[in-house]
C-alpha cells in the first residue's frame, strides 16, 4: 500500500530549502501498523517529493495489485489530497484510493463526492485501515468494518464508530527507519492521544472522543532510547495533545527517563494545559531533562474563553 502526505505547498515558503520538516505522523503510524501485519508498505511526503504521473508510477511498481492508495488530509491540503485521487484514477482505475485524517473524519461525504475517493477511515485508523485492507484483498464486503464511509447504490453509507485502541502499547514503534531523510526533523515522540477537555474549537475529540490513553513508562523509554542513541536526537518535542493531565504518569516517565540516564543526553518539550500544569510537577521534569513547556493560550480575556468554550 502507498501512504501519501499531501502538500498544498512546502512548509517554509520559499525558505523551505532552508526549514527542517516534521515527519508526517500519521502515515508512519498507518504504516507501522500495515507492516505488523504483513503488508508492504510505502510512503511519499509531498513536503519531499512533489507527486507527479511518473512518481506515482514509480512508486507503485511491485506492488500488490489492484493498488491500494492512502491519503491523510488536514484541511489545509485537502484541496492537494482531491488533485492527487484524481490523478490516482486517471492512470489506474482499478486502484482503490481510501482518505483519513482529521478533515474527511469532520466531512467523509465531501470527500467520496469527488468521486475519486472509494473509501473513508473516520477517526483513529490503524485497525480500521488493517481491516478494510484485508477486506478487499480477501473480497470481503468492507460493510462490516465499523469506522467506514463509502458510497453504495448511489448513497453515502456510514458504518458505526469504530472502537479506540485501548492499549498504545499494542501499537508497533513509529517506523522512523521509513523517513530517515536529513531533511526531516526527527526529533518527537507521541506518549499518548486525546484530551478529556471538551473546548468547542479543538478538532481532538473528532479522532479521540474525550478519552485520554497513555504508553507505559518502559514503552516511552525504549521509543526515547531509539531516538536518542540510534538517530543521535538531542532535543526531542512530546507531540502529546495534553502530556500533563496525569501527573502521576508524568513522575513515572520522569524517573524512568532519569533511570536509563537519557536527562544527561537529551532535552525534553512538552505541550499542556496551563491548568493541568501543578508546581509540584516541575522538580520531577526539571531533573529528568525537561527544558520547556508550551501552552494553549487561546485568549486572555475571560468573555471570550467563555463563549468559545
Amino acid at each position: 500500500m502507498l501512504l501519501i502526505n499531501p502538500a498544498q505547498e512546502r512548509f517554509g515558503g520559499f525558505l523551505s530549502r532552508y526549514v527542517p520538516v516534521g515527519i508526517p505522523v500519521a502515515i508512519g503510524c498507518l504504516a507501522a501498523a500495515l507492516t505488523k501485519h504483513g503488508v508492504a508498505v510505502r510512503v511519499l511526503d509531498e513536503e519531499l517529493v512533489t507527486l507527479t504521473p511518473t512518481v506515482l508510477r514509480e512508486r507503485l511498481r511491485g506492488l500488490e495489485t489492484p493498488y491500494l492508495v492512502g491519503l491523510s488530509c488536514l484541511t489545509a491540503h485537502v484541496g492537494r489530497a482531491y488533485v492527487i485521487a484524481a490523478m490516482v484514477k486517471g492512470h489506474f482505475p482499478d486502484a482503490v484510493v481510501v482518505a483519513g485524517g482529521l478533515h474527511p473524519t469532520a466531512l467523509p461525504e465531501e470527500a467520496l463526492k469527488t468521486g475519486h475517493i472509494d473509501y473513508v477511515v473516520r477517526g483513529e485508523g490503524e485497525a480500521v485501515l488493517v481491516d478494510l485492507h484485508d477486506a478487499i484483498r480477501q473480497g470481503r464486503d468492507p460493510a462490516a468494518i465499523k469506522g467506514l464511509s463509502f458510497v453504495r447504490d448511489g448513497q453515502v453509507v456510514h458504518t458505526p464508530e469504530a472502537s479506540l485502541i485501548p492499549d498504545l502499547d499494542a501499537i508497533p514503534p513509529f517506523p522512523y527507519e521509513l523517513f530517515a531523510h536529513p531533511k526531516y526533523d526527527m526529533g518527537f515522540l507521541t506518549s499518548s492521544r486525546g484530551c478529556p477537555y471538551s473546548c468547542r474549537y479543538c478538532a481532538i475529540r473528532m479522532l479521540n472522543g474525550t478519552t485520554y490513553r497513555y504508553k507505559s513508562a518502559g514503552r516511552i523509554v525504549e521509543e526515547l532510547d531509539t531516538l536518542v542513541n540510534r538517530y543521535k536526537q538531542t532535543q526531542i518535542v512530546f507531540y502529546d495533545d495534553n502530556f500533563c493531565f496525569k501527573p502521576k504518569r508524568v513522575i513515572e516517565v520522569c524517573e524512568a527517563i532519569r533511570a536509563a540516564g537519557l536527562h544527561r543526553k537529551c532535552a525534553f518539550s512538552i505541550q499542556t494545559r496551563a491548568d493541568n500544569f501543578p508546581e509540584e510537577l516541575v522538580p520531577h521534569l526539571a531533573a529528568a531533562g525537561f527544558k520547556h513547556a508550551g501552552f494553549g493560550m487561546e485568549t486572555g480575556v475571560n468573555r471570550l474563553m467563555r463563549l468559545i468554550g
